[in-house]
């Protein structure tokens, strides 16, 4: 069985473990700098970083917002040796169950066959493809990042607003916290 725990502090003892695994399973531009990163944990309500712990073991990462109509699902990570287990679909099975409004992500277009599989595995668990025109901003400059696609439980007729909202608040506004 899946649990969420929201890591609320700096200095929780996972945290450090759940960093690296942050570092490992995503590029530089597809992550924030782990200062600032840090900095946001007990400074931004909406910004939940969870442990995702699997019967009790630390077993991965999962990052999401509340944007108040609906939540932005930034990152979402399995340590290696946890894989095969279902872990992923749990998490996703769990945001789904708990998190009520329409759930947004950014995945990366299917150029290649780990990008294919990723796409696939969040259609299986109840996500489409809504967005292919998407631009996700820089995490650290003011600049345009990479092209990736919106997927989402649902699509929504303000999903262009909620895609600025993204950009605005999980990015630019997030800025502050680089230091």
């Amino acid at each position: 069985m899946v649990t969420l725990r929201r890591i609320t502090r700096a200095d929780d003892p996972q945290l450090e473990s759940l960093l690296g695994l942050y570092v490992e399973s995503f590029p530089e531009e597809e992550r924030r700098d782990l200062g600032q990163l840090r900095r946001m944990i007990p400074a931004v309500a909406e910004m939940q970083l969870c442990a995702i712990e699997h019967d009790g073991e630390l077993a991965g990462l999962a990052v999401y917002w509340d944007m108040g109509e609906f939540y932005y699902m930034e990152h979402l990570a399995v340590f290696p040796v946890m894989r095969n287990h279902k872990i992923g679909q749990q998490v996703l099975q769990w945001w789904q169950a708990n998190l009520p409004k329409i759930q947004l992500l950014e995945v990366e277009p299917p150029t290649n066959p780990m990008a294919e599989r990723r796409i696939n595995f969040y259609r299986r668990n109840g996500l489409e493809v809504l967005e292919k025109s998407y631009v996700q901003p820089d995490y650290r400059e003011d600049r345009d990042s990479c092209a990736l696609w919106i997927m989402g439980t649902a699509p929504h007729p303000d999903l262009a607003t909620y895609i600025r909202r993204i950009q605005d608040v999980a990015y630019r506004e997030a800025r502050k916290y680089l230091r």
